[in-house]
């Protein structure tokens, strides 16, 4: 069952990890942090907690983690590259235009590309998404004196609400894990984060914020139907 205590410390830990990577990113883009020593730095996390005490005060505020969460903080900061993300060491100049309304030479010029990308979504990485929503949800069956059948878990899912209220849940149980240092399966934070975080069309939510109210609210709405459903 989660805990409201942990989910308050995984979603501020959330996203203070993935700001610092993206400043790291950053600074691999302007140059004032090695792409070698940033790429060890994110996959260590040891050698994160000793860069950040070394660092901690130049670190941008929102990218700062408490003192007292630093070693959880650095389990969690070093699973993103396995995660799905991926630091680019040269990452080039792309042609840009301000909403790509035009083009031509007058119009458009050219920007970095980002150091920080994101791998593309694989047919494992989505059947591995999906298994982690299964067990999630055989676990919270459980809770509830329930083993389901395909039957069930097949009506369940056929609710759009519930769906995504379940892919929000197992995304924040792969966070939990992650931040004790159990890691996640490959691509299947990135999957699950973009079925709930992302459009249906393929981008990110412009205002999605990953908060404590929508992980209990997504809590609360699947142990309602699992009730029902018993």
């Amino acid at each position: 069952m989660l805990q409201e205590a942990d989910i308050e410390q995984a979603v501020d830990l959330q996203a203070r990890s993935y700001a610092l990577l993206k400043w790291m990113a950053e600074g691999i883009r302007r140059g004032f942090i090695g792409f070698d020593a940033a790429h060890a730095y994110a996959h260590d996390a040891q050698a994160a907690a000793a860069w950040i005490e070394r660092h901690y005060a130049d670190l941008p505020p929102p990218a700062r983690p408490p003192r007292e969460h630093l070693a959880a903080f650095c389990r969690l900061f070093t699973t993103y590259l396995d995660g799905g993300q991926r630091l680019v060491r040269d990452p080039g100049q792309r042609l840009y235009s301000p909403d790509a309304h035009c083009f031509c030479e007058m119009c458009s010029w050219y920007i970095h590309k980002a150091s920080l990308t994101a791998r593309t979504i694989s047919s494992g990485d989505r059947r591995r998404a999906d298994r982690q929503m299964r067990h999630s949800l055989d676990e919270l069956a459980l809770e509830h004196d329930r083993l389901l059948e395909d039957g069930d878990v097949d009506r369940l899912m056929r609710d759009p609400a519930f769906r995504q209220a379940l892919e929000l849940y197992a995304y924040t149980e792969t966070l939990l894990r992650r931040l004790r240092g159990g890691g996640a399966e490959i691509g299947v934070p990135l999957a699950l984060w973009r079925r709930f975080a992302w459009t249906e069309q393929g981008a990110p939510k412009r205002k999605f914020r990953l908060s404590v109210e929508s992980i209990l609210d997504a809590s609360a709405l699947l142990r309602q139907r699992l009730a029902a459903l018993s």
